[in-house]
């Protein structure tokens, strides 16, 4: 079978050799149909990697919520913090929830050598970089440690690590902060700067705030990261779960990730694309396919004589298939090594990716082109495949 198989491919291999001239034209039009067809595939998975990373450092993975716990009588003094912090542990310990982060939000100032530097503070827990895909670039995030320290653990972003005077690169770096008596802070780490922000910004953890803005509110918000599947159900047991450990306090817990978005954005672009790829690549297939049977009727005789010397219909059949398979496997090759190309063209990904972080080619992509091509190749050979085991030897000998 094995010996078969190859003496098949080199057969194949020396026709199209021989009728290279009249394959050429048609197996352009493979080739272009199997290179767009592997863009729309490559594209839309590395926009759809790169949307999901943007919209998960925006909302988190899937699947978020967002719990808010409010105390309906009162402020959330440090005795309700406490209590927060207390029935949040215990309903992670019971539900197996193993990311969960308060998300809160203030306005800051801190004294920098050239001035006041304001900046954007953000409130959370060490499991916050995970959950939304934070990317410390210098040295590293919040670990549960951190609380301890005397000097309160900061990480910032580039714009502030800049208006600060500080270079990334010889982190960790002290900072002083508002108020009296002197007190400071200790960068240890520095992320991305967010787009179109007016204001540096800060992250610091939860509990730590006030050292920061004096003025600052306890978090009454959180967000837990759960598996999709059973998120709905879970958001309902530990809000059921949360009332009953925190009587007299508001709860509520809502999905805010935008998962959903993505097919919803990218979903219409990739089908319409998708639909062009696949009419080129049935234009090329038609070439080939007229190619082929002028081919098998010009080759009549030699068929007729092969037939004479004992080759099987199933030999014949499955030689001349194999030719178009052969040819629109090369044209299928070339095509995807031309798409993968485009894909980690450094234009490409500057102007697809705006110079963000570029998701790799999908190997995805170059498995379905040339899956693709050797399918063509196989539909495009078939009919006449068909007709060549068709032909009657004494008609083939007289031809």
């Amino acid at each position: 079978m094995i010996t078969g198989f190859a003496a098949s491919l080199v057969e194949a291999w020396q026709e199209l050799r021989v009728h290279k001239v009249r394959v050429l034209m048609s197996l352009i039009g493979v080739g272009v149909a199997v290179c767009a067809l592997t863009l729309v595939v490559g594209f839309g998975n590395m926009m759809q990697k790169g949307l999901a990373d943007s919209y998960e450092q925006q909302g988190g993975r899937a699947a978020t919520y967002t719990l808010s716990l409010n105390p309906t009588e009162s402020e959330m003094g440090e005795s309700e913090v406490e209590k927060v912090r207390s029935a949040l542990d215990e309903t992670a310990d019971r539900f197996g929830i193993s990311h969960i982060s308060a998300y809160g939000q203030a306005e800051t100032t801190v004294p920098g050598p050239a001035g006041t530097i304001s900046a954007s503070m953000y409130i959370v827990d060490p499991d916050f970089d995970v959950m939304r895909r934070l990317s410390v670039d210098h040295g590293r995030w919040f670990t549960a440690g951190d609380a301890a320290n005397l000097s309160p653990a900061v990480v910032a972003d580039e714009t502030f690590l800049s208006e600060y005077g500080i270079d990334p690169t010889s982190l960790p770096a002290t900072i002083e902060l508002s108020g009296s008596p002197r007190k400071t802070a200790t960068v240890i780490g520095s992320v991305p700067s967010s787009e179109f922000q007016e204001y540096g910004e800060i992250y610091v953890l939860n509990g730590q705030e006030k050292q920061f803005a004096a003025d600052a509110y306890a978090v009454t918000e959180f967000e837990m990261w759960v598996p999709p599947e059973v998120g709905e159900e879970l958001s309902k047991q530990v809000t059921s779960d949360l009332r009953r450990q925190l009587p007299g306090f508001d709860v509520s817990a809502d999905r805010t990730d935008f998962a959903s978005d993505i097919d919803e954005t990218l979903g219409p672009v990739k089908n319409v694309l998708l639909v062009i790829s696949i009419l080129i690549l049935f234009m090329g297939m038609l070439g080939l396919l007229n190619i082929s049977l002028v081919t098998i009727q010009q080759r009549i005789r030699e068929i007729g004589i092969r037939r004479s010397f004992g080759a099987t219909s199933r030999r014949i059949f499955f030689s001349v298939m194999m030719e178009s398979v052969v040819a629109t496997t090369i044209a299928g090759a070339v095509g995807v090594l031309i798409a993968v190309l485009v894909l980690k063209a450094p234009l490409v990904a500057e102007f697809m990716f705006d110079g963000a972080s570029t998701p790799q080619v999908p190997i995805s992509a170059a498995i379905v082109g040339m899956l693709v091509s050797v399918g063509a190749g196989a539909l495009a050979g078939s009919v006449p495949a068909v007709v060549a085991t068709r032909v009657r030897i004494i008609d083939a000998i007289r031809a």
